[in-house]
């Protein structure tokens, strides 16, 4: 019996095997993003890590410039999605508020330490492709909001006073200086063996946090 045809008249298997193909594209790009630490590669590449012909991904984007769109999308959607678990809930039922912030923060940072060689890459992309740094900006206000929630909420567990614009202004600090520490886009600002190892930061910019939102 021959494979039972969808509605836009293409067999169910085959739209499988090219959903199968495009994922070893993505897969490939992925690997190449963390290998180089930049979009410096090229779709012959990519092609031969995959196994999948240059027509193929052709067929399903215009060039380079679409598939790293495209990856980056993929994998900028997994991470809001995971800022959103880890970090909205992080400070919940905390025995104190500082002990709440501590817990934000450090679930913030560890998202982008764990993906530092993929953020980084489209940190340096996004300076010329305006889609990129569009994107890439609209998942940065997604954490950002997700940050002040659980800061604010956690104040509020805790009875604690904390303007908007404090909160505000101890994500900056922070934000940037995970920035900094993991050299995100400019790796020729990363600091990871400078005075301070990864724990040692952790607690710092938990204390530092803190005392930026805690500041009459």
């Amino acid at each position: 019996m021959g494979a039972r045809p969808t509605v836009s008249g293409v067999s169910e298997p085959k739209q499988q095997r090219s959903r199968d193909s495009f994922a070893k594209v993505r897969a490939a790009v992925l690997q190449l993003l963390h290998e180089r630490g930049t979009g410096q590669f090229s779709l012959a590449e990519v092609s031969a890590r995959a196994e999948v012909s240059i027509g193929s991904i052709y067929g399903r984007v215009s060039g380079k410039a679409e598939l790293l769109r495209v990856v980056q999308n993929q994998e900028f959607d997994r991470l809001d999605a995971e800022t959103e678990e880890r970090v909205g809930s992080a400070g919940a039922g905390a025995a104190t508020f500082e002990r709440a912030t501590a817990q934000v923060v450090i679930a913030y940072a560890e998202i982008l330490h764990e993906n530092r060689d993929l953020l980084s890459p489209f940190f340096l992309l996004g300076v010329e492709d305006v889609d990129v740094r569009e994107r890439g900006r609209r998942s940065g206000d997604a954490g950002r909001r997700v940050f002040l929630r659980a800061v604010l909420s956690s104040a509020e567990e805790h009875r604690i006073e904390v303007s908007t614009e404090q909160a505000h202004w101890a994500f900056e600090i922070f934000y940037s200086l995970c920035v900094r520490y993991l050299g995100l886009g400019v790796t020729a600002t990363a600091s990871p063996h400078d005075a301070y190892d990864w724990p040692e930061l952790l607690e710092r910019l938990s204390h530092t946090v803190y005392l930026t939102i805690s500041a009459e």
